[in-house]
Order: C-alpha cells, then sequence, then structure tokens
C-alpha cells in the first residue's frame, strides 16, 4: 500500500496533461520496430511474429499451396541449339519428346492471286428484281409497317433508274459503245461466251480461261479444275436471255477506268458433273440433263480497247428454287437436332409468293 500510495502522490504532485493512446495487439513480421514510439501500437505478443505460426500452420498449408504457380522456365541451352538446327533435325527432335508440330496443323496452302484494275473483284450491284412483286393494291393493306410495304417498289424503281444512268448512258460515253444495245448483245454474244468459258475449263488451258472468264471468276473456278474435272455439254436455251440490270463504275473511283457489268437471266439445258483428282464423281452426271436458271454477270473492261465481255459471277437471289445437287461423297445433309421448326405464317407466306411468282 505503501508503494500504491507513493505513486498516486507523485502522479497528483507531478501534473501532466492528459494523453489518449492506442492500445492494439498488432502483430506481424512485416510490422516496422518504431510503432511504439510515434504510434504508441505495441504488440501483444513478441514471440509470434507470424499468425500462421504453430496453431494455423499446419490447417492453411493447403490453402497457401494453390497460391504458388509453378513456372516452366525455358532451357536456355536447349533454345540454343534448337535454333541452329535444321527443320527436319527440329522436327525430328520434336517427335522424340512426344510432341508432333504438324498434328492439328495442315500443310499451308497459298490462295494469294494477283490484283489488277481491269476487273471488279465483285458485283458492282447484285440486287435482282423479284419475278412479280405483287399489285400496288397490297401497299395499303393493313398489317406491315410502311417501310415493308413499300420496299419492293422503291427497289425496283431504283433498279430501272440506275440501268439507265449508271448503266446505258454511261457505256454509252465511249467511242466503240455508241450505238451499244445491251439487249441485242444479250441475244448475239452472252450464251456462247457462257459455253465457250465452260468449254475452256474442260481443256485446262489457263490462257484459254482467261479469255472467256475474269481474273475474279479465275480464282473461284480454278481449285475445281486444278484438283478434279470437269465434263460440260451445252444442249441450247429453253428461253431467250433477259437483261436484269446494267451497271458502269470506275475502278477506282473517279479514276476514268470504266467497268462495265450486265446481269443476264439464263434458262438453258447442259449436262455438267465434276470429279475429284481420282476420277470419282462428285457432283452431277454425264448423262442427266439438267435445265438450268441461273443470273449471270458478264463484265467488260471498256476504258481499253482491247477489253472484251468475260464471264465473271453469278448471283443467287432469295426466291431462286434452283435444287442444289447433292454430293456423292458425303451424301445428303442431315438435320440438326436444335434447328428451329418454321413458324405457320412463314410456311403461308412462302405458299403465297411463290403463287404469285408462278412457281
Amino acid at each position: 500500500m505503501s508503494r500504491l500510495g507513493s505513486s498516486i502522490s507523485r502522479s497528483i504532485l507531478c501534473l501532466k496533461p492528459l494523453s489518449i493512446t492506442q492500445f492494439c495487439g498488432v502483430h506481424h513480421h512485416m510490422e516496422r520496430g518504431d510503432l511504439e514510439l510515434f504510434l504508441g501500437i505495441k504488440r501483444s505478443n513478441k514471440a509470434r511474429a507470424n499468425r500462421n505460426t504453430h496453431k494455423n500452420e499446419r490447417m492453411f498449408r493447403r490453402l497457401r499451396g494453390q497460391k504458388t504457380m509453378i513456372m516452366n522456365l525455358p532451357d536456355d541451352v536447349k533454345v540454343r541449339e534448337q535454333n541452329n538446327l535444321p527443320p527436319s533435325e527440329l522436327r525430328r527432335q520434336f517427335l522424340k519428346d512426344g510432341i508432333n508440330p504438324y498434328k492439328d496443323v495442315s500443310l499451308r496452302e497459298w490462295e494469294d492471286h494477283q490484283m489488277t484494275i481491269q476487273s471488279f473483284y465483285q458485283v458492282i450491284d447484285p440486287y435482282v428484281r423479284p419475278k412479280f412483286p405483287g399489285p400496288f393494291l397490297d401497299v395499303f393493306k393493313f398489317g406491315k409497317s410502311s417501310k415493308e410495304r413499300f420496299t419492293p417498289y422503291t427497289e425496283l424503281a431504283r433498279s430501272v433508274y440506275l440501268n439507265i444512268t449508271n448503266g446505258t448512258r454511261a457505256i454509252r460515253k465511249y467511242e466503240d459503245f455508241k450505238n451499244f444495245n445491251a439487249k441485242e448483245w444479250a441475244s448475239k454474244d452472252a450464251l456462247e461466251i457462257y459455253e465457250m468459258a465452260y468449254k475452256s475449263l474442260t481443256t485446262r488451258d489457263e490462257k484459254e480461261i482467261c479469255k472467256y472468264v475474269t481474273e475474279h471468276a479465275f480464282q473461284k473456278l480454278w481449285p475445281d479444275v486444278e484438283k478434279g474435272g470437269i465434263y460440260f455439254e451445252f444442249l441450247g436455251e429453253t428461253a431467250p436471255p433477259k437483261v436484269v440490270s446494267v451497271r458502269c463504275a470506275d475502278n477506282p473511283a473517279k479514276s476514268g477506268n470504266s467497268i462495265a457489268q450486265i446481269t443476264l437471266k439464263l434458262c438453258t439445258k447442259q449436262k455438267i458433273a465434276v470429279f475429284d483428282r481420282f476420277g470419282h464423281l462428285i457432283l452431277g452426271s454425264k448423262d442427266k440433263v439438267k435445265e438450268v436458271e441461273e443470273y449471270v454477270v458478264f463484265e467488260n473492261h471498256i476504258a481499253s480497247r482491247y477489253g472484251r465481255w468475260r464471264l465473271h459471277d453469278k448471283i443467287e437471289p432469295p426466291f431462286a428454287n434452283n435444287d442444289r445437287e447433292v454430293s456423292a461423297l458425303t451424301g445428303p445433309e442431315k438435320p440438326k437436332k436444335n434447328s428451329p421448326k418454321p413458324s405457320k405464317s412463314s410456311v403461308v407466306e412462302n405458299k403465297k409468293l411463290a403463287e404469285v411468282n408462278g412457281d
């Protein structure tokens, strides 16, 4: 008691300003050593510098192990040796290690083609007007928006307008085409160019093919000829060629290098067959006569004196009913399990369109 009294008397006699100090049992192995001096915080247990020692060491060791990531560092000596090896020796070394570099990678096939400005590598206007868009009174029917009702007629009017302004009129600006008439040309030369283009493919003569086929069409047709063969026999036309659209544009734009394209509707009878490199039939038949209705695009580099009409491309409009040939190798495609079924309304609309178009 005497000691307690003496300490109290000393504190009373030596009056000091009151100060609040924080007391917290914080301990961590990364804490600084002068916390008590500046913050008044003192470690509760100096012996335990890490919380995960003793008790928690065994409990959380699996979680601590998951935090680490094992890195496969490259062997610099081995990499340096591989850089100096030829490709054949490097592949042999990979196979020894159980690595097959060509397992999921096929050999690279070069499909690059030379670009020229004598041809468009696309169709200028792929729009094909429908056979009959329907009576004009359909515009006033209820149930459709005004935009949907007027779209077929606006597109038809736009196509007719562009046939004159960006088509025939633009072609006739050149001296060699002052009296050009698309209908006369279609009736005289179109079928001959079409027939000769396919016959030249059967000969595999590249120079002969390029006389009747543009560079754009050549890069599409040549792989079938190079890796296989084509049999073609033209038996005549079932209807005269019909001009669908006439377009003329510059390549590049506003350069004066004009190129003309004419889209024709051709109805022909023909025999066609495609074979692979071993002579096995892939598509078509040598004996079966097929009636074909297709929209073929012909192109001419009219800015050049040596330009000539050639086969350029084909258009498949959404309303075309051409039956696709079934491959003799793969057979018909199986319907997908999760494919959505067509609704009743869409089936009824397709039937009405077929009746209007006369199919």
